[in-house]
């Protein structure tokens, strides 16, 4: 396994919208640490990250995005969970325009469970996982059904940010992935974001590795690429879901949304500089920084990422998990610094949870609750 560096840094002043750092808050240069040692100890090929502070995003990449390719600033990493983040700030901005209330059922615009009380979820609930819904459905014959009463505990969900997405698509008559491009990707200046590429495309993309290094061949880019030619001859953002659940159906899965093609809660393809960016302009939106529901300890979530307050800090952040792909963001929302860190090894928690601890100098409960 090739363990080429890439030193290109980028330095990227403000482009969408500077946020505001905490009154009196020094400014902290970069993290003057090299993930290199980190991803050898952990067998992960290679990893992207960046530095947010205020209005400037400073972003590297070291390692390979396959074997004898080096990763770069602008290889495409898969995002994973760190998606949904995403699709709620583009809830929010449906928000902000009166077509999405918080607080009114999603079953009004749309029928997605037989159940009378999971009927009873609003965006709120989806959006602070306490929905009660389940992470994922793998038989075709299941129905959605909450495991308690809505907005009374959490539990994590994909299937809710999933519903989120349908939700967006009911109330504006075009695909999520179409809404979050033109609310949230473009003004937040996410250039090289996207939820996939056609085939006549060749992007620099970064490879899924299993714990030992080794490539996962049909994971990372071959997965997506086989789920797209299953599909229209179109770009899979312009995808409706009859288009997803007859793709799914071509490659013999039953039409649930962990088999469909784009997955808006984990199927963003993305670069450590872009999130970063999206890190600062989702500072738009302060009821995502607002606690919704307990976690555990000083965790809880707000409507659209996770929160961890304690000695007078507050965080916001969210961890990213594919097959041989593990990321994080972590964001101080009094001081305007944030860390991404994207890595293409399922490995890459242990680089990740080194490199926040170094780059914040602190210990973080999310890590620790994290732990496999």
């Amino acid at each position: 396994m090739t363990m080429t560096t890439t030193r290109r840094t980028l330095l990227i002043g403000a482009t969408a919208g500077a946020i505001t750092s905490g009154a009196g808050a020094a400014r902290r240069a970069s993290p003057a640490f090299r993930l290199q040692p980190w991803l050898a100890l952990a067998a992960v090929p290679g990893a992207s990250w960046a530095w947010l502070d205020g209005a400037t995003v400073t972003a590297q990449a070291e390692g390979d995005a396959r074997a004898g390719v080096p990763a770069t600033p602008e290889t495409l990493f898969e995002a994973a969970s760190l998606s949904k983040p995403v699709l709620a700030a583009a809830v929010h901005a449906l928000v902000g325009d009166g077509r999405i209330d918080l607080d009114a059922p999603v079953a009004r615009h749309v029928d997605f469970t037989r159940d009378a009380a999971t009927r009873a979820i609003t965006p709120r609930h989806l959006l602070s996982h306490a929905g009660g819904l389940p992470n994922w459905r793998t038989d075709a014959g299941s129905d959605l059904v909450s495991r308690f009463a809505p907005g009374s505990a959490f539990r994590y969900s994909g299937e809710g940010f999933v519903l989120l997405g349908r939700l967006v698509e009911a109330v504006t008559g075009r695909t999520a992935a179409e809404v979050v491009r033109d609310r949230v990707l473009v003004p937040a200046g996410m250039t090289r974001s996207r939820y996939g590429w056609t085939a006549e495309q060749t992007p620099a993309v970064a490879w899924a590795h299993d714990a030992d290094g080794e490539l996962l061949p049909e994971a990372g880019p071959a997965h997506f690429e086989a789920q797209r030619a299953a599909g229209p001859r179109r770009p899979v953002e312009t995808w409706t879901r009859s288009d997803q659940i007859a793709a799914a159906a071509a490659l013999g899965k039953p039409p649930l949304p962990l088999f469909m093609t784009p997955n808006m809660a984990a199927g963003l393809w993305t670069t450590a500089g872009d999130y970063a960016r999206f890190l600062r302009f989702a500072r738009r939106y302060p009821a995502m920084d607002a606690p919704a529901v307990t976690v555990a300890g000083d965790l809880s979530w707000g409507l659209g990422w996770g929160l961890e307050r304690s000695g007078g800090r507050r965080f916001a952040w969210h961890w990213g998990s594919n097959d041989g792909v593990a990321n994080l963001f972590v964001l101080d929302l009094d001081r305007g610094t944030g860390l991404v860190v994207l890595t293409n090894g399922a490995g890459g928690q242990r680089v990740y949870a080194r490199a926040a601890r170094v780059g914040f100098a602190r210990e973080f409960d999310a890590l620790t609750w994290l732990q496999p």
